[in-house]
This record gives C-alpha cells, sequence and structure tokens, in this order.
C-alpha cells in the first residue's frame, strides 16, 4: 500500500493556528504591544448643541465625602472684611467642629465661616442656619434662654471647659432675639477666654463665638461686630420668616 505524504497535512494545520477575517481569510497574527507602553482609550463624548460636550463614560468612583454645607438665600456668616486686619481664614474641623457639632442637634448649619488672629491665636467662629421646622425653632429658642447650653457643647468639642459657663447681660437686643454667655475653655492645653453670642432674625439662627487666649487682644468689639452682622441677616432676607417644613 503506498503511503501517505505528511507535507499536506502539516501545510493544513499550520493554516488552522492563523485567526481567520472576514470571509474565513486566514489573517496574520499582530505583533505584541511593547512592555512599558500603556494603551488608554478616550471615552465616548457626545456634543450638546449650545454645551460643553459631556462624557458618556461611566462614573469613575469617587471617595466618600462629608457634603459641604451650602449657603441658601439670606443665611449667610461673618465675613472677613467685617473683622479688622491680621485675621485669616481657619478650618472648624481642625478644632474639632463639624457641621453636626456645630449644629449641636439644634440646627443644619448653612453657612460657616472660622477666623483666626496668627499674632495671638484668637479665634472667631460664625455658625448661621435657617429654623424650618418647630423643633429647630424650640430648640435654638432654649438656647436664646439659656445660652450656656450651646457654649458649654462647643466646650465639649474643642477642649475641655474649665469652671462653669454663665450667662452675659446687655446682650439681648440683637435682631428678633439674642442672648450671650461666656466662660473658659482649655484648648490643647492652653486657656481660652470664650464668648458666645446667640442671634435670632426672622427664620435665621446664628452665632458668633469667640475664643481669645488670656490677655489677647480682639481687636474689635463684639458687641458692634454682632450688631453689624445681625443687620446684614436681617437686609438679606432673614427678617422675612418662610413656611416651616413639615
Amino acid at each position: 500500500m503506498k503511503a501517505l505524504s505528511l507535507a499536506p497535512w502539516l501545510l493544513l494545520l499550520s493554516a488552522c493556528t492563523l485567526p481567520l477575517g472576514r470571509g474565513g481569510t486566514p489573517v496574520a497574527s499582530l505583533p505584541p504591544t511593547p512592555t512599558g507602553i500603556r494603551v488608554s482609550l478616550p471615552p465616548a463624548w457626545t456634543p450638546t448643541p449650545g454645551q460643553a460636550p459631556q462624557s458618556t463614560a461611566g462614573p469613575a468612583s469617587q471617595p466618600t465625602q462629608a457634603p459641604t454645607p451650602t449657603p441658601q438665600a439670606g443665611v449667610s456668616a461673618l465675613r472677613l472684611s467685617e473683622l479688622p486686619g491680621g485675621y485669616a481664614p481657619a478650618q472648624p474641623i481642625s478644632y474639632g467642629l463639624s457641621p453636626a457639632v456645630l449644629g449641636a442637634g439644634v440646627m443644619e448649619p448653612k453657612a460657616i465661616a472660622m477666623f483666626e488672629l496668627p499674632s495671638n491665636g484668637t479665634l472667631v467662629l460664625s455658625v448661621a442656619a435657617p429654623l424650618e421646622t418647630s423643633a429647630e425653632e424650640q430648640g435654638f429658642g432654649s438656647w436664646i434662654e439659656a445660652p450656656t447650653l450651646l457654649l458649654n457643647a462647643l466646650a465639649g468639642a474643642m477642649g475641655r471647659l474649665e469652671g462653669t459657663t454663665r450667662s452675659l447681660d446687655g446682650y439681648s437686643d440683637f435682631g428678633a432675639a439674642s442672648a450671650a454667655a461666656e466662660g473658659t475653655i482649655l484648648i490643647r492645653d492652653a486657656r481660652y477666654s470664650a464668648q458666645v453670642v446667640i442671634v435670632r432674625q426672622g427664620s435665621i439662627g446664628a452665632y458668633v463665638a469667640v475664643f481669645a487666649p488670656r490677655g489677647a487682644r480682639l481687636g474689635f468689639d463684639l458687641k458692634g461686630l454682632v450688631r453689624v452682622y445681625a443687620e446684614r441677616l436681617r437686609a438679606g432676607g432673614g427678617g422675612s420668616p418662610t413656611t416651616p417644613t413639615p
């Protein structure tokens, strides 16, 4: 019996190992991508008439961040321009003061500002929020009646209260209702004289707190500062009550 030649079979097997193109035509293998080169494809973009192009690619994963309070109409904190020269913006969170702490279970802050006088370490804190529910209005009313409640809460977050806090006279004529308290707080082992002035202006609740190292000069009159701030809240719409949220 005549022996079959292996050459045609080897040629057929070799052709079967090539990738097939359209119509079954073998296509030559592509050379490998050089090492060290990363190939990235741009996302698909869908231009919208009259607007900048927007990506249709899926959203990239982002680390979870705490929401930043957004100021509402008529709700504003103190401004750097309302303080004397030398003060600079500071970060409340570096002193343990998050929005939740600043609200002290009574309100949800929508405007927060903190300033520091680097020459002596004085801190000025300003917080404002709309009082949109009956619970918020009642809670803020309790601060007006007993302003030491708020100062005690701030002291517990920033450090440690030394001695007791007490209400201050002469701070009852700002806005629609107001009150103030003072005490001594140990912040990072340093002793600070603390004062907080609480003001309600229409549907807005706000307070200004000052923390000054013993013997430090503020460079401003606290009553005058709060009076100007309360008037700005009124002019900005704070004197117009809003409909409470059920």
